[in-house]
């Protein structure tokens, strides 16, 4: 008995001592039992075993307020496997688990914090991973609980309680061909102390061009024999990849205002530019036979030129962002929770595209009609002597200001539990003003939408194995969601969406969900200022030959609103309760009427379904206008099944396991505490090995309570994706293009029907491995009476290792400045694949070959990040 209550004493003393009180609602405090006693936990409720303790409670600090449990959970020494620097890096590490395909696009998922609406993503983009306790990722349906549309999974960040960081990171990337070059440099600093939570963030990056002639690109050029800069206009100015750069920095402030609410003030500003470059202006020259230049022979000559003048065909790309967000929560009595959110956001980009100079009136050819001595054409050709086109502009300023108000609480209590509800009612205004300059020719063009939108969701307990109700069938919810918005421009757009959650026992949840959504297109598809762009190369399936054509893009004003109805059905299964294994498997339907999309690649289906968008020239492609446009249907199925594994390994070191009541003794998953006696955990200090409570990975871990020093964690997970259908019907009376036979949509070729994505992770003694492996199914297109293109099979692994300097004793005492330091050395595209694109007729169109599709190929990469504080 002694034994056990010193060991609750050393918790509750590091408990107290370390975590402020949280604005919460009040709740039934944990109970705790001696190990000695027969525990009696509440029904269904969560248990922490604690050495010879054992705690219940009603679920873990920071959980997301809804009954649906999360899909993956992650703890901190699992995120610490994956080796990112920061909650932004960490994110394209878990796109496998965050990818939903209910979306309008492959946009971000949901965030939260401590189960929380944040100001948005800025807030928390740069923390560091050793910030994170856990991270929870929820279905779709829990969005709705928060307010949001079901149509994005949600990523609930749990933070420590307290934790300081200030950390550097210089990093830089380049190809292992070479050609490009990209460094970037960041600074981040993190205090946590209880509900007060402040970040200041900074990074600058820039990317060196890459130019076609530094890669295996085979281009027909025509040129003269004499043009000394013929072989340079192929490729020496003409970019696979701009050269561009960008600042970027954000500030959070975060405190409670008193014991019920809390406030969180969040900005960043950041500023991009780019450069691209379409290869050199060329011209057509005719000298005549009586031009003492012309070469022996009756008639006149036709000699091709290019100028050396690169700026006459760049383009300039300038953008400044600004955002800035508040939100205001807390509680209203004992069930309610209200959040108050607003925001600003302010884009501005210039655009400048250099036109060349004119073919057709050239003062130079006049010199040579004249048989002016001084004018060669076979010589360096001067750009005075050529008349230049003035350049094309744009500059667009979008703007948005919004506010929003989420009310959730249970409106009514039945025998299962209570009715929880979620009320959102919010409104905004969104405009565009463009100004464009095309030949000259002036088109300002503006925007505005004033939107008011309201939602209303329920969740419905119909059997609870906690509540004692209809524990035969486990527990069984229904949800129901209805939403509506009134747009200026739009009308009316409405919502409507249910879903079932079923768990016939605890290893076991399914759900079955649909949703009905009218969607209006946004504003940049309707208003963005009208580019063009040169010398822009696609396969004409026409001619069979690649052509350099103009591209039109910018807004257009003609589109109609979409309904899109989602069909969802999937389970989640841990069949094992001490093995940390899942296994998932959803089906999606979709069905979009009206669909709103960008132009798709160039077929001869599409070209005979709108030809009003291409323009030919004696039947050659000089252009064609790639506005987004709306589609009469798409209509998409697939099944998307995986497991997620993890695991820790290894014997933990002696000294790392100290006696129950002792500083760094164990705690359980989800309970804060400090390293070491209670005090704050901050990064950097401690010993090398960060052994009972000390700096670095490790000395994180061992104060969350989990991995301790001496032991590792692996994580593996492995999804399969099978698409059963994928068409589009572009109007009434046309065929349907089917994307996984023939039809395609991009550069890439149609949709794969198979894809798989694997990603393994390890990490063991401040040490770690992460690798991610993707692979695709080979696709074709078909080019009608001109050739098909087939698209290879193509599979690429990402491979990542790290470690972390304090856990080197050797070395962090013979260079001490090691000390809080960690190198990460980095290999996309390990095995350096490319797509393979042949065509039927024999070859590799131009702008299908591998190095076209993928320029930079294998890249490596070195981080050196360090944790000054």
């Amino acid at each position: 008995m002694l034994f056990v209550t010193t060991a609750l004493s050393g918790l509750m003393a590091g408990l107290i001592q370390t975590a402020p009180p949280p604005v919460q609602p009040p709740q039934a405090p944990a109970t705790q039992t001696p190990a000695t006693q027969a525990p009696v936990p509440a029904a269904g409720a969560p248990t922490f075993e604690l050495d010879s303790v054992v705690t219940t409670g009603a679920r873990p600090r920071g959980s997301a307020s809804s009954d649906i449990p999360p899909d993956v959970t992650l703890s901190a020494e699992q995120i610490a496997a994956y080796g990112a620097s920061n909650i932004a890096e960490l994110l394209t590490y878990l796109e496998p688990l965050t990818r939903s395909s209910r979306g309008r696009a492959d946009g971000p998922p949901v965030f939260l914090v401590n189960g929380r609406r944040i100001s948005g993503f800025r807030e928390i983009q740069g923390v560091p991973p050793e910030a994170i306790e856990r991270v929870d990722i929820l279905p779709e349906e829990v969005a709705l609980e928060y307010g949001y549309a079901a149509d994005q999974r949600v990523v609930n960040f749990v933070l420590r309680s307290d934790f300081r960081s200030t950390t550097t990171e210089l990093a830089g990337r380049l190809p292992v061909q070479g050609g490009r070059t990209t460094i970037e440099i960041e600074g981040n600093r993190l205090h946590i102390s209880g509900p007060t939570r402040w970040s200041v963030d900074a990074e600058h990056e820039r990317s060196t061009p890459l130019f076609e002639s530094e890669r295996d690109i085979v281009r027909d050029t025509v040129s003269s024999p004499n043009d000394t800069v013929a072989g340079i206009s192929g490729g020496a100015y003409r970019t696979l990849l701009a050269e561009s750069e960008r600042t970027t920095a954000r500030g959070t402030f975060k405190r409670d205002l008193n014991n019920t609410t809390q406030a969180t003030l969040s900005g960043s500003l950041e500023d991009r530019s780019s450069q691209s470059f379409n290869g050199l202006p060329g011209f057509r020259l005719t000298v005549p036979d009586s031009n003492p230049f012309s070469p022996p022979g009756p008639g006149s000559v036709q000699v091709f030129r290019y100028l050396d003048t690169p700026a006459a065909l760049d383009r300039q790309t300038d953008s400044l962002t600004g955002s800035l967000g508040l939100v205001v929560d807390g509680f209203l009595g004992d069930d309610w929770r209200w959040t108050l959110s607003g925001n600003y956001d302010r884009v501005e980009t210039d655009t400048v595209t250099g036109r060349g100079y004119d073919a057709v009136n050239v003062p130079f050819q006049t010199r040579l009609n004249a048989n002016d001595p001084t004018a060669n054409p076979y010589g360096p050709l001067s750009p005075s002597d050529f008349t230049r086109f003035a350049d094309d502009t744009a500059n667009s300023v979008s703007q948005v200001l919004s506010t929003e108000l989420v009310l959730t609480g249970d409106v009514f209590d039945l025998p299962a539990g209570g009715i929880s509800s979620t009320f959102r009612f919010g409104a905004d205004t969104r405009s565009l003003d463009s100004t464009s300059i095309r030949s000259g020719l002036t088109l300002d063009r503006s925007q505005s939408r004033d939107r008011f939108n309201s939602q209303a969701s329920f969740n419905i307990p119909i059997a609870s194995r906690r509540q004692d109700v209809l524990t035969a069938i486990g527990d069984l919810s229904a949800n129901f969601n209805v939403g509506y918005e009134e747009l200026s421009d739009f009308g009316g757009l409405t919502t409507l969406g249910f879903g079932i959650n079923w768990s016939p026992i605890e290893a076991l949840s399914l759900n079955v969900s649909y949703t009905d959504e009218n969607g209006a297109p946004t504003i940049s598809q309707l208003n963005d200022p009208i580019i063009s762009t040169p010398n822009v190369p696609v396969f004409d399936f026409r001619t069979n030959q690649t052509v350099l054509v103009t591209r039109i893009d910018g807004g257009n004003q003609n589109l109609n609103s979409d309904n899109r109805q989602v069909w969802k059905a999937g389970f989640n299964f841990k069949p094992w309760t001490e093995t940390d294994f899942r296994i998932q498997s959803t089906w999606t339907r979709s069905l979009t009427e009206d669909a709103i999309a960008a132009f798709p690649t160039l077929t001869p289906d599409l070209e005979a379904a709108l030809p009003g968008r291409f323009v030919r020239s004696g039947g050659v492609l000089i252009a064609f206008d790639a506005r987004p446009l709306n589609f009469e249907r798409f209509e998409r199925q697939d099944i998307r099944t995986g497991f997620n594994y993890s695991r820790a390994f290894g014997a933990a070191s002696p000294a790392a396991t100290p006696l129950p009541g002792t500083p760094g003794s164990a705690r359980p998953a989800g309970i804060p505490g400090g390293g070491g006696g209670g005090g704050p955990i901050r990064m950097g200090q401690g010993g090398p090995g960060g052994g009972g409570g000390g700096g670095g990975f490790m000395g994180a871990m061992s104060a969350m309570g989990g991995m301790r020093p001496g032991q590792g964690r692996f994580n593996l997970s492995l999804y399969h994706t099978v698409r059963l259908q994928d068409e589009i019907v572009i109007a009434t009376g046309l065929p349907v293009l089917d994307l996984l036979d023939g039809a395609a949509t991009g550069s890439r070729g149609g949709s794969p029907r198979n894809e798989i994505q694997a990603q393994g992770g390890v990490f063991r003694n401040g040490m770690g491995a992460f690798v991610n492996a993707n692979w695709r199914e080979g696709t074709r297109v078909d080019g009608g009476t001109g050739p098909d293109l087939n698209f290879s099979d193509q599979a690429t692994v990402n491979l990542n290792v790290f470690i972390d300097l304090n856990s080197q004793a050797s070395w962090v005492a013979k260079f001490p400045w090691l000390k809080g330091g960690r190198v990460s050395f980095g290999v996309q595209n390990l095995f350096d694949t490319r797509p393979e694109v042949t065509a039927s007729s024999g070859g590799t169109p131009l702008n299908y070959q591998p190095d076209y599709l993928d320029p930079q190929g294998r890249l490596v990469s070195l981080t050196f990040r360090k944790i000054l504080l």
